[in-house]
Order: C-alpha cells, then structure tokens, then sequence
C-alpha cells in the first residue's frame, strides 16, 4: 500500500481493505494484514507477478488492482576443493563427504538441497559415490597424486552449479626385504636359501609373489647367484662367507623398492684321507708297494679324484720309500734297505687349499734273497797256492751273480790254519808246505745294504801230495873184506814235485837188504857195506 492513493492521497490503511488476487508462484503470497509480499523459502529463482485489490471501506464496491513484480534470486553456491589419502594396496575412502565443507546460501550445504555429480578424475581408480559424497580408491591404484571433478548443483535451482577438485594422494604402501641366511656344499653346490620373499612384507602383511619383482643387485662372489627366489651355490664355489644383496618393487608401484642381503655360508666338503698298507717290494730291486693313495680316500663321501686335491707327501721313515704326487704311487727306491717304512701324506682339495687330510701308508720292505754256494778247489800241499779264486764266482743275491761291492765277506772257519780266506779277494789260500789232506773253509757273505741279510757256504780244499819218485841206483864195487860205501847218497837222483828232492823234505827209511851187511844210513842216504862181507851183487 506504500504508493497506493485514495483520493490522490497516499492510502490510509484503515480506509481500504486489502485482498490478495493471485501469484504466479504459490510461494510468493500477500500478508493482508500487513500488506507485505511474502516469498517462502525454497522458491526457485525466477521473477513472479502477484495481484492483490484495494477496496475503500466507506464504499466497498470502489475497487482496485495492482500487480506486484517479484525478483527471486539464485542463493549463492560454493563447492569447496578437498584433499584426502589412501593406501595404493588396499585403497579406500579418501575424502569422507566431499560436501562437508560445500556451502549453500553461506552455510552448510544440505545433501538434500543438492544433486552431486562425478565429473572426471585422473585415474580410474579414484571414485565418486555420488550418494555418500565419499571419494573411494580402489585397492590396486597406483601411488601418485591424482584430482577428481565433481559438480554440485541446487536442486531448487538445477542450473545453480558449480564444480571442485578432491585432491587424492595415494600413498604406497611399506615394503621392506627382511635379510637371510642360508648355506650350501661348496663342492656340489645347491640352493642356500628357498624363497627370499618367504619373511619380506608389503603393507606388513607377507608379500605375495605375483606382487613384486626381484633383482639382483650384486654378490661377494659370482658363485653365488639369485634363480627366481632362490639363492644357489654354483657347484665349484670355494668356502666362504658371502653376502647377495637383492632387490624387491611392487608391481603396482615400480618405484617402491627396497634391498637387502643374503648372507651365505659356502662350506668345504668333508675329506677323508684313509691308512693304506703297501705290499712287500725287494729292496734290492725297487718298486711300487702301493698303486695309488688316493684308491680309498674321499671327498664329500664319494670317492676322490687326482684333478681335485693336490697331494703331496709329508714324511716317511726311509728316504727310499716315497710318494709320486702325480700318479699317487707309492715307490721303494733301488737300494732300499729291508724294514717296514711309514710313508704319510696330505691330500688338500683344490678348491679349498686349505681343506686338508693325512694319512699313513705302511710300506714292507725286504731284502734279496743271497745265496753262498758251496765250491771247491784242489791245490798241491807242498808249494801251497790258490785252491779257489774267489768264493764269490758262484754266490748269488736276488738271483744274479754277487759281486763284493754288495757284501761283506769273512771268514768263519777252517780245517787246517794253513787254509785261510783272503776276506778282500775271496781267494781259498793253502800255505805251501800244507800236508795234503781235504780241508774245509766256511765263510759267510752278508748284503752291505741290509748287514743281517747273510748266508754260509762251505769251501773245500783238496790239497794234493807232491809226485815222489825215488830212482834206482847202481853203487859202486866194494872189496867185500875191507866193506866200505858203495853208493854216496841215494836221494841224489831221487824227484820230488818233479824236481831234486831235499833231503829236509822227505823222510828216509830202509826196506830190505839181500844181505844184512848191505845197509842204509838214513842220515847220510849212503848205502854201506861192512867188512868181511862175501863178494856178490
């Protein structure tokens, strides 16, 4: 009623009575009492016509119409950004409500008065639920920092829209490579740890294979490598501690790493170098007493190679008796005094030098079989001489004829003082002068190389009598009345050896006389006649 005239003056209230006649929008309404155009809340915006009329009291029937415009203006809409995260490996609700801080007419909005809408978002693993208004994350999003759109728009006034950004960081989630420990056979190898994932993690829960990827990353020694998930020994690798470092990504997020290390325990196999006994060898000769040490030792359980160890000798109890390190035989030498020897040796593996064994090997040496044989030799008595050369010509050892560089000779005893031995030459001497007789001469012969190693043999001597040959004679005539000498000395013409016999030499003796005044005087060997003896022959 403020510009509403009666009577060209402005309208007392009290003079008219004030109706309402229509409005194009029930919210917008007439306070007929007050006189004041009322719009409801929750009018949609637009601009609306109300018709109200004025009738003067004093004349009810003097009436009038008027129209009131009515602007309804949008209400201010304001969709705020949010931020929120979520873990890459299990996702999940980022931002609660994203209209929690959305304002509508400058207060909070009302999910009801909205209608929420998803616009777009970098990744599709980040999601509006356009009911709740949360900001969802698949579980398997990559990490990274990525921005959905969403609208708002009035519902009263759906064209009343406005847009914002939720920020969503996803993190990766923790993954951590716990270090290992495992041990192997250097010589054979094997595997020293079965799947280095089995105690890492990822999101603290035990990684499963398919999420990750493994790499190498280096080792103390190329023997030792990573297969898969498994830590191998190369078969060959020397003893020692080593240390792997590997590598674990998640899939999802390749840059999510972390490394740690296996430490590996390569141990030497086990070795065994086992006692042998060699069989008997003649010192004498030489030879092998045993074929190869290395025939019963092991290595690692099985039998060892020569390409594996190196062998070598330790000891032995006679510089004779050694070990041939290339063929693992054990050799006597030519000359090797006769006894039971003990050879040790040493066997270290190659590939651990210093993974070593000894064992003994008991080695029976004997000597050579020596033989004196008995021989004999005949010599005159009566000039002496040499009966045998040498007692050696027919003496043997080991089978062979003796020489005296091998033994030592000696004399053991004799029949006859005048038989002796020549210990240098060997020779059988008879004295000359030696009655003939058989005499026996017992040496003995023992190996210098092994001086108990003797054997006895019996020389005989022959000594022979010297050839005696007394002549016949023919005296001289004797006038038997007077007697006297009819022959000077019969051994004049008489032989010995073959030669004028010495009277010392022999021993004369008278036989017979056809006359008893014909005699000998064995002093003289003159043949006498005594006086008065008749005359004959």
């Amino acid at each position: 009623l403020g510009n509403d005239l009666l009577n060209g003056i402005a309208v007392v209230p009290a003079d008219v009575t004030l109706s309402f006649v229509s409005s194009t929008n029930g919210n917008v309404t007439l306070n007929t009492t007050t006189g004041s155009v009322n719009v409801a809340a929750g009018t949609p915006a637009s601009t609306y016509s109300l018709v109200y009329q004025i009738c003067e009291v004093l004349n009810p029937s003097n009436c009038s119409q008027a129209t009131v415009t009515v602007p309804v203006s949008i209400a201010p809409l304001t969709a705020v950004a949010d931020a929120g995260n979520a873990s890459s490996y299990t996702g999940g609700t980022a931002v609660a409500n994203v209209l929690a801080n959305d304002l509508l007419n400058g207060v909070a909005v009302v999910p009801a008065e909205v209608n929420l809408s998803f616009i777009s978002s970098t990744i599709s693993g980040v999601t509006l639920n356009p009911v709740t208004g949360a900001v969802s994350v698949a579980a398997g999003t990559a990490a990274g920092t990525y921005t959905l759109v969403y609208q708002i728009c009035s519902v009263l006034n759906p064209s009343n829209c406005t847009t914002a950004n939720a920020v969503v960081t996803i993190d990766a989630p923790a993954i951590l490579a716990v270090a290992d420990a495992g041990s192997a056979n250097g010589l054979t190898g094997g595997t020293a740890v079965t799947n280095i994932l089995s105690n890492d993690l990822l999101n603290g829960d035990p990684v499963v294979p398919s999420e990750v990827a493994i790499s190498f990353v280096s080792s103390t020694n190329s023997g030792v490598t990573l297969s898969g998930s498994n830590v191998v020994v190369a078969a060959g690798t020397p003893a020692g501690n080593y240390t792997l470092t590997y590598q674990i990504c998640e899939v999802l997020n390749p840059t999510n790493c972390d490394q740690t290390t296996v430490t590996v325990t390569v141990s030497s196999a086990p070795i065994d170098a086992i006692a042998d006994s060699g069989i008997s060898v003649n010192g004498y000769d030489g030879g092998i007493s045993f074929g190869n040490v290395l025939g019963n030792d092991l290595l690692n359980g099985s039998a060892v190679m020569l390409l594996q160890v190196n062998l070598s000798q330790v000891s032995s109890t006679n510089a004779g008796v050694s070990l041939d390190p290339a063929t693992g035989d054990v050799v006597v030498a030519v000359g090797t005094a006769a006894g039971n020897y003990t050879l040790t040796y040493q066997i270290c593996e190659k590939l651990n030098p210093t993974n070593c064994a000894q064992a003994s090997v008991t080695v029976p040496v004997t000597p050579a079989v020596i033989d004196a044989v008995d021989g004999n030799g005949t010599v005159s008595g009566i000039t002496g001489g040499t009966t045998i050369a040498d007692v050696l010509y027919n003496d043997l050892l080991n089978g062979v004829l003796v020489s005296h560089s091998e033994v030592t000779l000696t004399l053991v005893s004799s029949t006859n003082a005048n038989v002796t031995l020549n210990t240098t030459t060997g020779a059988v001497e008879v004295a000359p002068g030696t009655p003939a007789g058989t005499y026996y001469v017992t040496y003995r012969i023992c190996e210098i190389l092994n001086p108990t190693n003797c054997d006895e043999a019996v020389s005989t001597a022959i000594v022979t009598a010297a050839p005696i040959l007394a002549n016949s004679d023919a005296g001289s005539s004797v006038n038997g009345y007077d007697g006297g000498i009819s022959f000077g000395n019969v051994l004049g013409n008489d032989l010995l050896n073959g030669i004028a016999v010495v009277p010392a030499d022999v021993t004369l003796s008278f036989v017979s006389s056809t006359n008893g005044n014909v005699t000998l005087n064995t002093t003289t060997g003159s043949v006498n006649v005594a006086a008065g003896t008749p005359a004959s022959t």
